[in-house]
């Protein structure tokens, strides 16, 4: 598994973790750093591909999520719940946490991991 600058697990309902995926890879293509999408879709078969020079894979197994989180410089990720005890349980303490729209569990969890240190931004401002 190769190591990435920067790494974004995308989860949620639709449309927004499509609209989220979207902005991400704008992001990423702008910044010209080497950057990975999973897209949280582990019902899909696993697909490597490029978007914009960014790669997107559909999921990964938690041996390979672990390593490409653990040795990312930038983790852009929801602020579920089960998402942030991963990245607890991985003993990653910083990310850039975008809540879902309309989700005030997310909201809440991340505007409670931004006094821990946390970056927040919302969907919108990706």
């Amino acid at each position: 598994m190769d190591i990435y600058r920067n790494v974004a697990v995308i989860s949620g309902l639709e449309p927004h973790r499509t609209i989220l995926q979207e902005r991400l890879l704008k992001l990423f293509a702008r910044k010209a750093e080497k950057s990975l999408i999973v897209e949280g879709k582990p019902a899909d078969t696993v697909r490597h591909r490029q978007i914009y020079g960014v790669d997107v894979v559909s999921h990964l197994d938690d041996t390979d999520l672990a390593f490409v989180l653990q040795n990312a410089d930038n983790i852009y990720c929801r602020s579920g719940y089960s998402t942030l005890m991963d990245l607890y349980a991985l003993g990653i303490n910083r990310a850039t946490l975008i809540p879902t729209p309309g989700q005030t569990e997310q909201e809440y969890l991340a505007e409670y991991f931004a006094n821990k240190g946390f970056e927040v931004m919302k969907q919108w401002e990706v």
